[in-house]
């Protein structure tokens, strides 16, 4: 009960200090809402997690936004990149690592930025988005496979940087829309429209676009490889329209609903549909 009732109060306080904040200054109050925004709570390695992680051969990327911990389950197959979402880290797969496995794919998995152990405070889709496109150059993966916010990222760097290597692209529970998530963040926190009008000035300042521009299904207009959609109907995270909004502007696409799963989609039934896509 009290547990419940501090996970409901936090983000209201958030958005009273934003509110607050921006009585004073409306780019402060824009900033500080967005370096809450884009700070993970949890996805950092357990124990147990670790143990599984540790199956693989371990390496620090150097990148222009930091050490990244990348995993390598040596295959004589073709080569799959696994890019997880947010709050994870590269242990999310264990459910899938394990099929691949047997069948000889060559695997690599990260820890995103600010994710497990690999460094940084710092998430946003646009920073994982140059991480995923630099792993792509180094490693040539035919196929990618890619959970929620690791959707938005990868098809955003495939909009700036197509990569002629990938055959085919899965893409599980994968938002669409990031108007859609910025609101349910104002709705989580209560913060006023004053101070989601400054995010928008401050992507617009530091990205090039704002928050309406950047949608997955726009993105993903410059993908040429096969894709398979998976989403659960249950999905709690991300609503079930957007694979649709997405599948739309593909050329070669599949959809799949999920009986089981919710947004994670960790179930045998989800396995097995990725490997018959496979």
């Amino acid at each position: 009960m009290l547990k419940s009732f501090i996970n409901k109060a936090v983000p209201k306080l958030y958005g009273f200090y934003f509110n607050s904040l921006c009585l004073y200054s409306k780019e402060i109050a824009g900033q500080k809402a967005l370096q809450v925004f884009s700070t993970p709570r949890r996805g950092k390695i357990k124990d147990f997690q670790r143990d599984f992680l540790n199956t693989a051969r371990g390496q620090k990327i150097i990148t222009p936004e930091g050490f990244i911990q990348l995993y390598h389950w040596e295959g004589k197959g073709k080569t799959v990149f696994l890019a997880h979402g947010w709050e994870s880290n590269a242990w999310r797969w264990k459910y899938l690592i394990e099929p691949l496995q047997k069948l000889n794919y060559n695997i690599i998995a990260i820890d995103a930025p600010a994710h497990g152990d690999s460094s940084g405070t710092e998430f946003t889709a646009v920073k994982y988005s140059k991480v995923i496109s630099t792993i792509i150059e180094l490693y040539q993966p035919e196929i990618i496979i890619a959970h929620s916010v690791g959707v938005m990222a990868t098809s955003y760097q495939e909009s700036k940087n197509r990569h002629d290597c990938i055959e085919k692209m899965i893409f599980l529970g994968g938002p669409d829309r990031l108007d859609i998530i910025m609101r349910n963040y104002q709705k989580l926190t209560g913060f006023n429209n004053q101070v989601y009008d400054q995010l928008d000035r401050i992507l617009y300042s530091k990205y090039g676009f704002k928050i309406s521009d950047f949608n997955t299904s726009r993105f993903v207009q410059e993908v040429n490889a096969a894709v398979l959609l998976i989403h659960s109907r249950e999905d709690q995270i991300v609503t079930a329209d957007s694979m649709h909004s997405i599948a739309r502007q593909l050329e070669n696409s599949s959809t799949y609903y999920a009986t089981t799963g919710g947004h994670s989609l960790h179930t045998v039934e989800v396995v097995d549909k990725i490997l018959e896509f496979l």
